[in-house]
């Protein structure tokens, strides 16, 4: 039996459907055979390969698991779940901090953010170092603070398509 690459839906909407299939990226002739073999299933009305990508656009009106179903019964591809593409670090990390701060948001019906939260606990750690006589450089929350604005700034629209 053929090794079927594996898809995955990296944006779904009705009559629309992107599909990354990143084992073939670069494959003229694999997205070629792909376009031709999946013309003729019945509510396909277009399908754009993008080989340098890796990616394909099909416009239909037949549902996804139509399409699904004829790629794998005849080896093109196997669909691994819709909306499942793989992330990459900055994407993970950024949805586990927004995660969190839609638990902060849960916990305090809303008043409070995770930002609102970290400005708290920072001004009530410096009023407790001032407190004490510490007027030295930032502590490590703080450090690590302005390290994660930093990033979340940093990539705040990347990935977004």
């Amino acid at each position: 039996m053929p090794d079927i690459p594996d898809a995955f839906c990296s944006h779904k909407t009705s009559g629309r459907m992107r599909l990354k299939i990143p084992s073939k990226k670069g494959n003229r002739g694999y997205f070629t055979f792909l376009t031709e073999q999946l013309s003729g299933i019945s509510g396909i009305e277009k399908i754009e390969a993008n080989p340098l990508t890796g990616s394909v656009l099909f416009l239909y009106t037949c549902g996804t698991e139509a399409i699904a179903e004829h790629a794998e019964t005849n080896s093109i591809f196997k669909l691994n779940g819709l909306n499942q593409y793989p992330t990459n670090l900055h994407q993970r990390i950024s949805n586990t901090f927004k995660g969190i701060n839609d638990r902060v948001k849960g916990v305090t019906g809303g008043e409070m953010d995770m930002g609102t939260l970290a400005f708290l606990v920072l001004a009530g750690a410096g009023i407790y170092q001032i407190s004490r006589g510490n007027f030295t450089a930032p502590a490590w929350y703080t450090a690590f603070w302005y390290a994660l604005n930093i990033f979340l700034k940093s990539g705040a629209n990347k990935g977004a398509k």
